[in-house]
């Protein structure tokens, strides 16, 4: 029985560390796009002044 749980344990931290570094990542991308999307329309007024 203590090698089930020692197997278990082992696959529990390892889903653990998984999942928050896909948390992780998909945060960072929300945020990346976010700070694009805002950036939008200010880059357009300033490709629009160059021209």
């Amino acid at each position: 029985m203590e090698l089930f749980g020692r197997i278990f344990a082992g696959l529990g931290a390892g889903m653990i560390l998984f999942a928050l570094t896909y948390v992780t990542l998909l945060v960072g991308a929300i945020v990346h796009a976010m700070a694009i999307l805002m950036a939008g329309p200010l880059v357009d007024k300033m490709l629009a002044k160059k021209r």
